[in-house]
């Protein structure tokens, strides 16, 4: 079943609203391109302190130039507006507004018409531009909230600025008990592994969302722990004509590579107001099945929403329908025969370092599939997978594998069994030279009611 990621916010931030949450899902996220690093804390804490094995994704602001005005502004149509970032542009024209963003304006590489507020929600023509600023004319009267994101098309960013925005950001929130860090505009592989590579223990969670991003999608991929799409601002940056094909790119490089994938952005935008989603975010939602992706975000749907409970409730119900699994198998058939049936019977995986679960997982028709291991990050990784359940165990014993399996899957045992009499089991510990640990081997019912 598709996972559901909800951001936390002000609706959502007491403890009993967490709580409540937590019969749906175990990951959390945290965006702190909103609130102060302090409520950040206090959130994480309230998550984990209802349960150590709740997962926290928090997301690093990126460079992507925001809005800094302190109070939201009414914008007419064909209003012109000037953006800049720092000093403010000695330039009198009639009727401009001037508002000040967070980071530098993007190295253009093409000439462009049109650039964008709030994921695209909010469009506009170009005046005049240059690296300092960017002039343009409102295509629509709206009002401006605070910390918008600006997206312009095609838009180059700057790796050094983001490397220093991202060490700046994870020195401040080491204090802050998170097990996935979401690294907001990734333009290229180097950025991830220098990251990987400085914070071993956390999950890296690559947004693939602007041209430069998609271009380099399969070394993103390559070296990521987890993807995810960001809907909004990747349709903003290349265009939303051309979305449709870059989702699909994106997900058939994550599905080659076993690499789990968010979808995100207005997955049920249209449910914070109306209690019913449209026909489109519906059929959107029903496609994401077929494509097995193996996570949803939701961002103001839970964040800010008030009626975020009927939202949740609705789509994990929409997640859960479809036909169930039934064991069409009689007991005691052999290895050979059911890889030849093609049954779908449930897998156990036991795995130190996760390195062979990508092996059993191409194996399309094993649906049900539980996890042990002794790595945290192995744990972590699993369950932003949508067909995986994963189990922390004490350190693996070797000598004694038979004993250690059965004592685990014992533990377990009606998760991993349900309506099934057998299970396949994968045992991989890279032990010893000669110790007999690489095994494959079937158990029944039967052997734990003997």
């Amino acid at each position: 079943m598709i996972k559901v990621i909800p951001t936390i916010g002000p609706v959502t931030e007491n403890i009993k609203d967490i709580k409540f949450l937590q019969n749906y899902t175990n990951i959390f996220r945290l965006n702190s391109s909103h609130n102060t690093i302090n409520w950040h804390k206090l959130i994480s804490d309230r998550i984990k302190l209802l349960s150590k094995n709740n997962k926290i994704l928090i997301d690093i602001p990126g460079i992507k130039p925001r809005t800094n005005n302190l109070i939201d502004i009414k914008i007419n149509k064909d209003q012109k507006l000037l953006f800049y970032y720092r000093i403010k542009p000695k330039i009198k024209i009639k009727g401009l507004k001037f508002i000040p963003l967070s980071n530098p304006i993007p190295q253009l590489k093409n000439k462009i018409k049109f650039f964008s507020i709030s994921d695209g929600s909010y469009e506009f023509k170009v005046i005049s531009k240059n690296k300092k600023y960017i002039i343009g004319i409102s295509q629509q009267s709206f009002v401006l909230k605070k910390n918008k994101g600006l997206n312009i098309p095609l838009s180059i960013y700057s790796d050094h600025l983001q490397k220093k925005k991202y060490l700046t950001f994870l020195k401040n929130i080491s204090k802050i008990n998170y097990d996935a860090v979401g690294l907001s505009f990734v333009q290229n592989h180097k950025i991830i592994k220098f990251i990987k590579k400085k914070y071993p223990k956390k999950l890296i969670v690559s947004k693939i969302e602007n041209f430069e991003g998609l271009k380099n999608a399969q070394e993103i991929c390559d070296v990521s722990d987890v993807v995810m799409i960001d809907r909004g601002d990747l349709s903003a940056e290349i265009g939303g004509e051309n979305l449709f094909d870059a989702i699909i790119k994106i997900s058939e490089l994550c599905k080659s590579r076993h690499k789990p994938l968010i979808m995100a952005t207005e997955n049920l935008d249209s449910m914070i107001s109306n209690k019913m989603p449209t026909k489109s975010e519906i059929f959107t939602l029903a496609y994401y099945k077929k494509m097995n992706i193996d996570s949803i975000m939701l961002s103001d749907e839970t964040a800010t929403a008030t009626n975020w409970k009927h939202i949740i409730i609705w789509v994990n119900k929409f997640f859960k329908n479809g036909k169930k699994l039934k064991p069409s198998f009689k007991n005691n058939l052999n290895f050979w025969d059911i890889i030849k049936n093609e049954v779908k019977i449930p897998v156990v995986i036991f795995t130190k370092k996760g390195f062979s679960m990508k092996n059993v997982e191409n194996l399309s028709y094993f649906k049900n599939i539980t996890v042990f291991t002794e790595s945290l990050k192995v744990k972590t990784l699993c369950e932003f997978k949508n067909n995986l359940r994963a189990v922390l165990t004490e350190k693996f014993d070797n000598k004694n594998f038979l004993n250690f399996i059965k004592k685990n899957i014992k533990r377990n045992y009606k998760s991993i069994f349900q309506d099934f009499n057998s299970v396949l089991v994968f045992y991989i510990s890279f032990p010893r030279k000669k110790s007999r640990v690489n095994t494959t081997i079937f158990l029944s019912k039967k052997d734990f009611h003997k």
